[in-house]
Order: C-alpha cells, then sequence, then structure tokens
C-alpha cells in the first residue's frame, strides 16, 4: 500500500473519524466522544489513503512504567483486510521505540478474534484477563496512609507486577508500589483488594463505580471480558 500514510491526527481529522466509527459495534463507539480530546493531548495517530482517514489509534507512554499504552485502533469499514490496522500500529510502536519506551500494552474483547490475531501476529502476548462494568458496593474495609503500601504489595504480586485503571482512559501499565501509591489515596478490602477502580479478584469497591477485576463477580451492568496483551519492545522493533 505505497498510497498509506500514517501521522498525528489533527483537529481537521475529528470529522471523518467520528464518521467511520459511530456505529462500529452494535451499540456505537465511544470513539466519537474522546477523538477530541485524543488529538488534543496529542496521542491519537491516523492513517490515510487518498486524503481519506481510514484507521486511528490513540497511543498513551506511561514514562514512569516505560509503557506504551494502545486504544481505539478502527479501520474504515471499506478498508479492512487490508492491513492498515498493523501497520498503524506498526508505526506507533516504533513511535514508542524512539521515546524511549520499553513495553506496549492493549485491551481486547474477548469474543474480537480478529483483534485478538492481530494481537498475536504483532508478538504480543495475553498477560491480564479482565471483567468489566459497573459494580455493585460490597462490604470492605478502607485502607489509607502508608498502611496501603504493604496491600498494594500483595495485589502486585498477585497480578505480576501490573496496574489496571479507569480514570480517563481504561488503561494498564506494568507498575510497581510507588507508582500505585501515585494513583489511588486508598484501597478496599473485602472480597478482593480494590485499588481505587482495579480490583484483584471479584469486584471489590465500597460505592457503586466503573471497575476491571480479574475474577467475576456482582455488577450492576457487566460490560464483557477483555483480555490484556503485552508486547516488549526494542531496537529491533523500530527497524521492523
Amino acid at each position: 500500500m505505497n498510497e498509506l500514510t500514517i501521522r498525528k491526527a489533527s483537529s481537521s481529522d475529528a470529522e471523518q473519524v467520528i464518521g467511520f466509527t459511530r456505529n462500529t459495534f452494535q451499540w456505537g463507539d465511544y470513539i466519537p466522544s474522546v477523538i477530541n480530546e485524543w488529538i488534543n493531548e496529542g496521542t491519537a495517530y491516523v492513517a490515510i489513503i487518498k486524503d481519506r482517514i481510514v484507521g486511528v489509534v490513540n497511543m498513551v507512554l506511561i514514562r514512569e512504567t516505560s509503557t506504551a499504552w494502545l486504544e481505539g485502533i478502527r479501520i474504515h469499514p471499506s478498508y479492512r483486510r487490508m492491513g492498515i490496522g498493523k501497520a498503524l500500529t506498526e508505526y506507533v510502536l516504533n513511535e514508542a521505540v524512539k521515546n524511549g519506551i520499553r513495553y506496549a500494552m492493549l485491551m481486547i474483547a474477548d469474543w474480537n478474534e480478529p483483534s485478538r490475531r492481530l494481537a498475536r501476529s504483532l508478538g504480543f502476548h495475553e498477560v491480564l484477563t479482565l471483567f468489566t462494568g459497573v459494580a455493585r458496593p460490597s462490604q470492605v474495609s478502607i485502607v489509607r496512609g502508608e498502611a496501603i503500601r504493604e496491600v498494594i504489595r500483595e495485589a502486585l504480586k498477585r497480578t505480576n507486577g501490573y496496574f489496571c485503571t479507569t480514570r480517563r482512559h481504561w488503561l494498564c501499565t506494568r507498575a510497581i508500589e510507588d507508582f500505585v501509591m501515585t494513583m489511588i489515596d486508598e484501597v478496599y478490602v473485602g472480597r478482593g483488594i480494590g485499588l481505587g477502580e482495579f480490583s484483584i479478584g471479584p469486584p471489590t469497591t465500597p460505592i457503586k463505580t466503573e471497575v476491571l477485576a480479574t475474577e467475576e463477580g456482582d455488577f450492576e451492568n457487566y460490560y464483557g471480558k477483555f483480555i490484556v496483551y503485552e508486547k516488549e519492545l526494542g531496537q529491533a522493533q523500530a527497524k521492523a
């Protein structure tokens, strides 16, 4: 596809992106509501063929954990199965490498086998399974202050060092205790461990809120099961 070009998205691209993502799924899509924010933050990239926007992806660089979070990969329906998704993903991975980032992560619904195949073909492997939705409140003990460090340490042992959040972005990253402590003010201990909106075990939260949980549990509005993938980057990636 010699005519394919990829670049950072600009404000003039938003209308086209909204046009082909409005009805991605039966329920619609969240991309139209966030694309302007992504463009303003300078994190969105678009694929273009003959002045037409045919693909979009957002990449958030979490420099504290040397992780690139990829989200919202969408290809125009008229241009699918042409390798655009792969080209777009490889482009942003190369950009991550140029920025000194070591890992890339993304999340895919478990039913979306085409996207899961693409991730595997690009060298991503599964690291977490998440159950998502709006959780009902549960009985918990609330831990605050320096005492949360021990709870965070135990939680990260159970997740092999991964932390997720729903704040602004659904986002997962490699993490250490100090990073997690900058993200949350309190933790919840109940049937599982709640690190803010991330529950290790079933949903564990004292209030009704949107959570990502590593086990099934009591959801008032269940979104579905998602798989988190990771890829270790390197200089070879930049030459791919």
